[in-house]
């Protein structure tokens, strides 16, 4: 016992790394291993959840010129993601939060990256020759087991003769099992009689350590499986297999003077048939509200093989990702790949429908300017006009896509948008708005897709009011030809209107008002070759200040410019070096007083030796943005654009035994921003954070972490000299602003009643300039195999302010 009143102190982390930054809406951020081409899964802590309306993360993966958005699902107090394994990509990702509040505004984690804090690294480990020597002959990844079936078996056949066999460890979650495996030649055979008692029901990690003859660390496999009940593995083997899990929870938070109680029911449903397969899910909330967009989720999808999919619910679709890339609908997706022919088609609803709010009534002639005053139903309101609290047309989308050409070594494809606001879907509303893209994009791959072309491009219409609907002959009649605005045959405007119409509604709220200069055009094209062990990216953007589509929110755009990266490879993967380099510049239909030019360089080094040595990865970045404007120029001077910013960083991460087996990480980052513009906001940041988890025994592990973070902003006040004639002289009123903190995390997860309950604490104080103690703790407990029931209680103090707490009850059935 003396143990676990010991390790109460600690907080617990087992395979997962956290970090934890200032934040009011984020308490921590944890994932797992970041291994090359393999889906990650990032998990954000929530506080103040009454507050959130919606969380996305940016993410880019090295060299990239822009951060793509994926919506995280809410459920509970924690915010989840999953990145593709495309994205997952050496050396590492840059990536940051945006928190949308309900009242409009928006936050990010960390703090302050619109003033120039520097974004999240997460170091990405690659593939390596030795996967591919040492083989896990059985279980395979995700494979169901009962206790007497199970049997862990190692093949050494494949391994180089400074590989000694006889000193290879086995692990099941994190619990050394080797003195129950038998040793034979050139294979290592553990069974579930050998084992019993040393695996329990459920999800097992197995975890194998490779040494050489000098008895260093060689290798690491990891592999989970899954040991279930007689029964459950009678069903799993039918022909039908089958997997579910419900979730109820119960919490209660408190946060300054306001308490709130929350009620949240999820499932998930995995069924296979033969070369079927079917996935439920369900999220229901107590946060649902009419008047604000959905928090419910719910979803099913049916797949066979790679030949057909289809989704119903909230789906997530990816097309071309200048068109529609990730952005949640409710309504149906899916696609049928036949190789010479496919297609993939979504259609539903992005926004819900919220209406408006009068807020005072107007007789005719009273009515003030304002956006947010509109025409209103006199009738009804005794009024012609309204001041209002505008609601939100419910707007849909569709998108079809056909494509020729399995994607191997071709596809052709060919895309299309339209998207709408119902104008009718809500009475207090205004400026309903409309949107068209036709896009192309095509794929050739050479010599095993060594050698890879791709490209897109895509052009837009906008139609940012329909509310009045296509332009009559009259009012063309009026505005075209002799005596109108524009001296253009009216018959023409007609022609266009009737053949444009067809797409989007024509008026004079439709948009690229330039087309010729190619305002709503976006394209972009790429080279990839890897050869030598080098991966080469050379590629191409061209984003007019007028492409919109309505399935892309966060695209970035009035941009064009060029971005090569090359990764290479050395000594089977353990050293990567990577370089990058963007140069791109903006005012693409000379819409600035300006020019902006954004040059970036990248760099990298990252060091993986698998053996008796720390995984090293260095990195520098360098932005220089500069639109050539001369601050001495009184009549441009607060437009010019001229910052440099520089950003080091180092991360190191070791496996060792010291008593115990222990892993440990250590990152530091520094960056300085030197901003010559006319608000002249200098900053400095640094950061630190070391951590180290312990693994005591088969019940006990524990994590001591410790964050350092210092923030310095220097502004520069630039006041006209009235001594001097000359204006462009200034007096300088320097103010810095220092921002510094550590925290200090300890903590534990202990295991007793036969694995039956598991507890863990945390308990995280912060000293400096932000001050605060965070309490978790956990009590979970295996009521049955498949039925558990948790405690949660989390408690936030803010000295001189409140104490702010979270406490709920969990309930999780396994079938």
């Amino acid at each position: 016992m003396k143990k676990f009143y010991y390790a109460v102190l600690f907080i617990f982390i087992s395979t997962v790394s956290i970090y934890s930054q200032v934040s009011d809406y984020i308490s921590s951020l944890r994932h797992g291993d970041a291994k090359e081409k393999s889906p990650l899964t990032i998990t954000a802590e929530l506080v103040q959840i009454e507050q959130i309306s919606a969380i996305n993360i940016a993410y880019k993966i090295f060299g990239e010129n822009e951060y793509r958005k994926l919506e995280m699902l809410i459920t509970g107090n924690s915010a989840s993601v999953t990145l593709p394994q495309e994205a997952v990509i050496p050396p590492y990702i840059d990536y940051y939060l945006m928190i949308d509040l309900k009242d409009g505004t928006t936050h990010t984690y960390p703090e302050g990256i619109d003033q120039g804090v520097s974004t999240l690294q997460l170091a990405v480990s690659g593939v390596t020759e030795k996967d591919k020597e040492i083989i896990v002959l059985s279980p395979t990844d995700g494979e169901y087991l009962t206790p007497e079936n199970l049997l862990i078996s190692i093949s050494f056949v494949k391994a180089p003769s400074d590989v000694d066999i006889s000193k290879t460890k086995i692990f099941l979650n994190d619990a050394e099992v080797t003195s129950l495996a038998l040793f034979a030649g050139e294979l290592i055979v553990l069974s579930g009689e050998s084992a019993e008692g040393s695996v329990p029901m459920g999800s097992s990690l197995l975890k194998i350590e490779v040494y050489d003859k000098e008895g260093n660390l060689y290798h690491t496999i990891s592999k989970s499986f899954q040991v279930v009940t007689t029964e459950v593995f009678a069903e799993v083997s039918g022909r039908w297999k089958y997997f579910g899990n419900f979730r109820g929870e119960s919490r209660s938070e408190s946060y300054s003077s306001s308490s709130t109680w929350y009620n949240n029911l999820s499932a998930d449903l995995n069924a296979e048939y033969e070369s079927w397969n079917f996935n439920g899910y369900l999220y229901f909330t107590s946060e649902e509200k009419k008047h604000l967009q959905p928090y419910n989720r719910y979803a099913a999808s049916i797949k066979n093989g790679d030949w057909l999919e289809l989704r119903v619910g909230d789906t997530y679709p990816r097309f071309p990702n200048l068109i529609l890339d990730g952005k949640r609908i409710r309504g149906v997706s899916g696609e049928l790949n036949f190789g010479a022919f496919n297609i993939q088609a979504a259609y539903g609803e992005t926004v819900r429908k919220i209406e408006g709010q009068l807020i005072r009534t107007y007789q005719a002639g009273e009515a003030p300017l304002g956006s947010n005053i509109i025409a209103i139903d006199e009738a009804k309101y005794n009024a012609p006009y309204g001041q209002v609290s505008l609601g939100m047309y419910s707007r849909n989308l569709l998108a079809i896509r056909p494509s020729f050409g399995s994607g191997e070594n071709f596809q052709w494809g060919f895309t299309y948008l339209h998207s709408i606001d119902d104008k009718e879907s809500v009475e207090l509303g205004a400026r309903p708005q409309e949107n068209a893209v036709l896009g192309t994009d095509m794929k050739i791959a050479f010599d095993d897709q060594n050698f890879v072309i791709t490209s897109q491009a895509a052009v837009s219409l906008h139609n940012t009011d329909i509310s009045s609907g296509n332009l009559t002959d009259a009012q063309i009649d009026s505005i075209f030809g002799p005596g109108g605005y524009y001296d253009i045959d009216p018959d023409d405007v007609k022609k266009i209107r009737d053949i444009v119409g067809k797409v989007i509604t024509v008026n004079q709220y439709i948009g690229p008002l330039n087309p010729q200069e190619f305002a709503s055009l976006a394209g972009e094209a790429a080279l990839n070759m890897n050869y030598l062990n080098n991966a080469l990216r050379v590629s191409y953007i061209y984003r007019g200040n007028d492409y919109f589509s309505f399935g892309q929110s966060f695209l970035r755009t009035d941009v064009k410019g060029i971005n090569v990266v090359d990764r290479i490879r050395m000594f089977d993967n353990k050293l990567f070096l990577s370089v990058g380099y963007e140069n791109l510049e903006d005012n693409l239909q000379e819409t600035k007083i300006a020019t902006t030019k954004y040059q970036t360089i990248n760099t990298s080094l990252s060091f993986f030796p698998r053996t008796n040595f720390p995984n090293v990865t260095v990195g520098f970045s360098r932005f220089d943005n500069n639109n050539d404007l001369n601050l001495k120029d009184t009549t441009y001077q607060r437009y010019v654009v001229d910052d440099i910013t520089n950003r080091f960083f180092v991360q190191l991460s070791y496996d060792f035994i010291a008593g115990v087996r222990h892993n440990s990480s250590l990152s530091f980052t520094t960056q300085k921003r030197d901003d010559g513009s006319f608000s002249a906001v200098n900053s400095t940041y640094n950061s630190g954070t070391l951590t180290l988890n312990s693994y005591w025994n088969k019940q006990l592990s524990s994590i001591f972490q410790l964050i350092y973070s210092s923030t310095e902003l220097e502004r520069i006040g630039r006041i006209d000299d009235t001594t001097t004639a000359k204006k462009y002289d200034y007096i300088i009123e320097k103010t810095v602003q220092p921002y510094d903190y550590v925290t200090l995390t300890l903590g534990c997860k202990y295991k007793l009643l036969e694995d039956k309950l598991l507890l863990s604490a945390t308990l995280s104080p912060s000293f400096g300039d932000f001050k605060r103690q965070a309490l978790d703790f956990i009590a979970d407990y295996n009521i049955l195999a498949n039925l558990s029931l948790a405690f949660q209680a989390r408690i936030y103090r803010i000295p001189d302010k409140a104490t702010n707490s979270i406490i709920g009850l969990v309930t999780r059935l396994t079938f």
